[in-house]
């Protein structure tokens, strides 16, 4: 039996091999050569292929210096009302994601379907010249850089892992990242979810959590719809308060307006197109009316509906239609399809609101005075982290959340 010594020494062996196999064929394949009929299993899966042949196609050649995009200094990093929407829906779950995997190597950022970085974290003793050019208002685009995680999850809609020479430029050979699709409300991809670093990491021991981060975003993007009844659905009411609940937006009449990636998963659903001309009642047919008529009310407890292939659905209520009396007492205005609503500052609470609704307040009002910074926050407000985080989750659900600049 190899002893663990001798099993690290050929597993280093192969990846030092792995590694030179992957140059010398970048390099060929730069100078106009095709990629090898037969690689290596597993050494250049197809979606980063694919992204070495637009980086040669658009003009880079391996052995170039990166040379990241950055958006005119008048422009915001965040000008656009899709941005703004996607920032606050990402910046928690990057706040998060950061707490447990950040580090001096390492930045996790999102972003948006242009390759526009929205937000980005890293730490202040970062000094890596491949990972401080990765902030707000910076181009990941294969033109300049040439493969990157989140530019093949923009053309591919999949997740994608690089690392161990994979990337096209020579000087990200010792760069690893992870990026994860983040779906719109009719199933579009709207950005990527990114972990990008230089140091020593299994990025498949933190797939899952960043696959459930990108659930969590998409959930709140929901949470920006207005005039609309919000339902949670799922299997198992275990994951009816979890980012594996499937969202549904309802009108008022039973038409179906938005559907979650997941909740298309349990329907059946096309992927990635907009929805059908749908209504509840086609998704439950064989619900008896007087049971159906409940679903678009509020319940204690979450419904089960029984459906034809001998599967169950349970669906909670989530969330009415919000009113412009409530976004009034929040002073911010409602969001709509296409829109989130911008944060406007609240100076106070208004007069009449209750303690819950004062508290919300001055959580969005620290929010907006220290850039969405939930440690600064929770300093500011003496709670911890976790308190300021449920608040947030709270603001997101009842759509009252924008942008935190």
């Amino acid at each position: 039996m190899k002893s663990k010594s001798a099993s690290r020494f050929t597993s280093d062996r192969a990846a030092d091999s792995a590694l030179a196999q992957l140059h010398a064929v970048r390099e060929r394949f730069g100078g106009g050569e095709q990629l090898p009929a037969a690689l290596m299993p597993g050494l250049l899966p197809d979606p980063v292929a694919r992204s070495w042949a637009r980086s040669r196609d658009a003009g880079v050649r391996p052995w170039q210096a990166p040379e990241y995009e950055l958006l005119k200094s008048t422009r915001s990093a965040r000008e656009s009302h899709e941005d703004r929407r996607l920032y606050s829906c990402v910046v928690d779950e990057i706040e998060q994601l950061w707490d447990a995997f950040g580090g001096d190597d390492w930045t996790i950022f999102c972003v948006n379907p242009q390759g526009t970085v929205i937000h980005a974290r890293h730490s202040p003793a970062c000094d890596d010249d491949l990972i401080l050019p990765i902030i707000a208002g910076r181009r990941i685009l294969e033109s300049h850089i040439g493969t990157t995680a989140p530019s093949c999850v923009l053309h591919e809609g999949v997740e994608v892992t690089i690392g161990n020479g994979q990337h096209y430029l020579d000087e990200f050979e010792r760069v690893s990242c992870l990026a994860v699709p983040l779906f719109g409300l009719h199933g579009e991809v709207i950005g990527a979810l990114d972990l990008t670093g230089t140091g020593q990491r299994d990025l498949s021991q933190v797939k899952e959590q960043f696959r459930l981060a990108a659930l969590a975003a998409e959930q709140r993007l929901f949470a920006t719809l207005r005039g609309c009844h919000l339902l949670r659905v799922q299997h198992d009411p275990r994951w009816l308060a979890t980012p594996l609940a499937g969202v549904l937006a309802v009108e008022e009449d039973g038409t179906l307006r938005a559907a979650s990636r997941m909740a298309r998963r349990m329907f059946a659903l096309e992927h990635g197109a907009p929805l059908p001309a749908l209504a509840l009642r086609d998704l439950f047919a064989d619900t008896p009316a007087a049971q159906l008529s409940r679903v678009l009310r509020p319940q204690r407890n979450p419904l089960r509906f029984a459906r034809a292939d001998g599967s169950r659905v349970w669906v909670q209520y989530a969330r009415a239609p919000l009113n412009r009396s409530t976004a009034r007492r929040m002073a911010m205005p409602l969001a709509t399809d296409g829109d989130l609503a911008p944060v406007a500052p609240v100076s106070a609470a208004q007069n009449g609101s209750t303690l819950e609704e004062q508290t919300l307040i001055a959580v969005q009002n620290a929010m907006h005075e220290h850039g969405g910074n939930v440690a600064a926050v929770a300093r500011q407000l003496r709670v911890s982290r976790t308190t300021v985080y449920a608040r947030l989750k709270q603001l997101r659900e009842t759509g009252m959340l924008g942008e935190a600049e």
